[in-house]
């Protein structure tokens, strides 16, 4: 069972970073800059996320 969680959490960070990527090239399409600053957003939240979890 163990290695069924632990895939089924790989699955889930590897989507979610999928999706980050995804809406990161989509809205540096329209305009890069604002790719960059979609990333970061992304950094920051994970980061504050990440915070909360760790002790």
């Amino acid at each position: 069972m163990q290695d069924r969680s632990s895939l089924r959490a790989l699955a889930r960070d590897a989507l979610g970073l999928a999706g980050v990527g995804a809406i990161t090239f989509g809205v540096a399409l329209i305009y890069r800059p604002a790719g960059f600053v979609v990333i970061g957003l992304f950094a920051l939240a994970a980061a504050v996320l990440l915070s909360r979890t760790t002790p």
